[in-house]
């Protein structure tokens, strides 16, 4: 094959973003990832709408502080941090966009805890299903490279229920 005729295929290729699957609670999301420095600015800026089954999670190679803004966010969202164990150590409910008039002069929220990643979701999620710190969230996405990133509680197979962790007996 020619190199001409290789590039034009390898340029047609379509691109698979990455992406994956959230569990909380027991409820199975639909994600978007994050994970590069442009992809974690942009977030879910410019989105009128996140359908209450989709999230995006940010994921980072270590820990830190990670404080959100809203600029050019046209819809609230929760948050929740977690460590790299799932383990929900912050939260932010019902987070406003910023409004244009304020240009780059935005609040900040969250970022107060060391958290490995952290996750949007729909305003309301976090009260619906009574989610808060000491919660553990899993993870199981799939990078365009072909990557997996797995973390948190083990997520169900596709067509399976994501459970509850039963309660131990004492």
């Amino acid at each position: 094959m020619t190199p001409l005729i290789l590039s034009l295929l390898l340029a047609a290729a379509p691109v698979v973003p990455d992406g994956g699957t959230v569990v909380a609670k027991g409820q199975k999301f639909l994600a978007e990832v994050a994970r590069t420095p442009q992809e974690q600015a942009l977030g879910l800026m410019r989105r009128t709408s996140l359908a209450k089954d989709r999230c995006m999670i940010f994921i980072y190679p270590d820990e830190g502080t990670r404080s959100i803004w809203m600029k050019n966010c046209l819809i609230s969202l929760d948050v929740a941090w977690v460590k790299e164990d799932g383990t929900i150590v912050e939260t932010a409910e019902a987070v406003p966009p910023c409004s244009p008039m304020r240009g780059d002069d935005c609040p900040t929220y969250g970022g107060a805890v060391l958290s490995r990643h952290f996750v949007e979701f729909p305003s309301g999620t976090l009260r619906r299903l009574a989610l808060r710190k000491g919660d553990r969230l899993g993870w199981n996405l799939t990078l365009s490279d072909g990557t997996r990133v797995t973390g948190g509680l083990p997520v169900p197979a596709d067509g399976v229920k994501a459970r509850k962790p039963k309660a131990k007996r004492k």
